[in-house]
């Protein structure tokens, strides 16, 4: 029963994802906004779960996993009624934004609540059916988010989310031990240092969205560049003072906690902007209807979920760093082969591919970076990682939404420019071949230790 609430509160966040995602044209008509302007949705999310989740870290630690995970999802469930009543886009993306600051309370509570609960391959299993079951779940967000819009517009996308929510309170509530880290409650609240973190990757996701209209070499441009650059170097020499950093210092020692960081950084990259940038095409550029775009989706959302199950029964049995790269490779050539497949056979095929790398890789950095990680550093470690692949995505969405209207030259259309999203698709298979590149000789060392 703990394991179903640790993985419902999973599904809040997971189910947002998807459900949101192919109601975005929809959105942009109904607001009299052009699609792309709507990245803000999704980057207002992204900048609000990972700016927070280093500190919600420590706040899972010190005040408890139950405590934080309860409060995160109620405070998710409001926004996401406000996102519903929504008559702008301010007001939508400010509650995207207070959406990703609930989740970044929930997914490092989920996954905490997990790591305390089992031992060895048990926690690596655990940590597998949670990720599998919220991925399982929302693998149908796709289908049931585009007969939602179809039936009783976008805005009922929003509230999806309620009562999974008041499911996994009720069994988190009932089923999970209190619990407290006085460790962590004796250390200084990381505040400055989370400041560093939401302010740098803001400037940052500001330059990118901004640059082509500022111009890239202008003051502004420069200014927010250098400012999100200095702060998030702030962050860096916040966190080698002991005394106040988010994350034991020894955990920074570990060459593989970076190259996992790496690898989920390229999955989670190549997760968002393939989701976002399919629907435009999909809806934009071919015109199909929101319910047949979900449908297509699911091509994508059901191997992933499955995959993502799947991760989690691998470490134990096999390398799994070899397996690691494997799933990097299967990312990186679907993502190559979606931007040159025909539809809609291959694009389909493709669209299987693409679920299967970025779910296998995804759920197998989040297992992988628990191993050697004891149970009271599991959310401060967890939330982390989860800030950077969160926080890099923010700013590759942004940038690619303000690529794909300089190569349209113009942002009237170029949601259904099917060329440009094409050569967004190629770049983005350029992460995950790179962090294969960087993760390939720890591989292969395991490989030949074993």
């Amino acid at each position: 029963m703990a394991l179903a609430g640790a993985a419902l509160a999973a599904l809040v966040v997971e189910l947002d994802w998807m459900v949101v995602n192919i109601a975005l044209p929809r959105i942009a008509d109904d607001l009299h906004r052009s699609p792309t302007d709507l990245q803000w949705l999704i980057t207002a999310f992204t900048l609000g779960f990972g700016g927070l989740m280093p500190v919600s870290g420590w706040v899972t630690d010190a005040f408890g996993r139950r405590r934080t995970t309860i409060y995160g999802i109620e405070l998710f469930l409001l926004s996401s009624i406000l996102c519903a009543a929504a008559h702008s886009l301010p007001w939508l993306v400010a509650g995207r934004a207070l959406q990703g600051v609930a989740g970044s309370f929930i997914v490092p509570g989920a996954v905490a609540m997990t790591s305390a609960v089992f031992t060895g391959r048990k926690r690596d299993a655990g940590i597998g059916v949670v990720l599998g079951l919220a991925s399982g779940g929302a693998a149908m967000a796709p289908f049931f988010g585009g007969l939602l819009v179809a039936w009783l517009g976008w805005r009922s996308v929003f509230l999806v989310n309620v009562p999974v929510g008041i499911a996994a309170i009720a069994l988190i509530y009932y089923r999970v031990t209190p619990s407290n880290n006085p460790a962590a409650v004796a250390r200084r609240p990381p505040l400055l240092n989370g400041a560093c973190v939401v302010l740098g990757a803001t400037a940052l996701t500001v330059t990118a969205d901004r640059g082509t209209t500022w111009g890239w070499s202008s003051p502004a441009t420069l200014a927010c560049l250098t400012a999100g650059g200095a702060l998030l170097a702030g962050f860096v020499l916040l966190e080698r003072n002991e005394d106040r950093a988010l994350v034991s210092r020894h955990v920074y020692r570990e060459r593989r906690q970076y190259l996992l960081v790496m690898a989920g950084t390229a999955s989670t990259i190549a997760f968002i902007i393939l989701t976002s940038f399919s629907v435009l095409y999909l809806e934009d550029g071919i015109r199909l209807s929101t319910l047949l775009s979900g449908c297509v989706l699911l091509g994508f959302s059901v191997p992933n979920a499955l995959s993502a199950y799947a991760a989690g029964h691998m470490p134990g049995q096999r390398n799994p760093y070899r397996l690691l790269c494997i799933s990097l490779a299967i990312c990186a050539a679907g993502l190559a082969g979606l931007a040159a497949a025909p539809f809609p056979g291959l694009y389909a095929l493709a669209l299987c591919v693409c679920g299967i790398g970025t779910g296998m890789s995804g759920a197998l950095t989040n297992v992988l970076a628990q191993q050697g990680v004891s149970a009271q550093e599991a959310g401060a470690t967890s939330s982390m990682a989860l800030a950077v692949r969160s926080l890099a995505a923010a700013v590759a969405t942004s940038l690619a939404a303000t690529t794909l209207e300089s190569l349209h030259h113009g942002v009237n259309g170029a949601a259904a420019d099917a060329s440009g999203i094409a050569t967004i698709l190629r770049a983005t298979a350029v992460f995950p071949a790179l962090a294969l590149l960087l993760l390939l000789p720890t591989a292969t060392a395991r490989s030949r230790s074993r």
